[in-house]
């Protein structure tokens, strides 16, 4: 008898386990991330999803081209193929920086949904992760 429940209980194991892999991590919306720390209302959080939907929709194309470069990037870098990293620099630069001029107008069109007091706790989110980039970058 033990030795069907050892069995059962592996199997089940196994079966959430395969289950757990098979998932593919979805990035979190801004109301998924930053809502229940800015007390978002159910009016300022569905405004937000919207604001959300038409950057994607927006940025589509630069979206799609910006991840693939990353991804290039990324691959190169562990695979130590230097010749490879210098090549996709450059275009991996720039976009980043077009990203965060993206992001940044995004972020101040959610902002003026935000009451003062949410207002507040938005610049201490943001010094704080400003603070964590900062501190990446170091120990790179």
């Amino acid at each position: 008898m033990s030795k069907r429940v050892s069995i059962l209980v592996l199997a089940a194991t196994m079966a959430f386990a395969f289950a757990a892999v098979g998932q593919e991590r979805k990035p979190q919306t801004f109301t998924e991330r930053y809502g229940q720390q800015l007390n978002l209302t159910d009016t300022q959080k569905k405004t937000i999803d919207d604001l959300e939907k038409k950057f994607d929709e927006d940025n589509g194309a630069f979206l799609d081209d910006y991840h693939k470069t990353m991804a290039e990037y990324r691959e190169a870098r562990q695979a130590n193929d230097t010749a490879k990293v210098d090549a996709l620099r450059p275009k991996m630069e720039s976009q980043r920086a077009e990203m965060t001029k993206l992001r940044g107008v995004q972020e101040e069109k959610i902002a003026t949904t935000f009451n003062d007091e949410q207002k507040a706790t938005w610049a201490k989110i943001k010094e704080e992760r400003a603070a964590r980039m900062k501190e990446r970058g170091q120990r790179q």
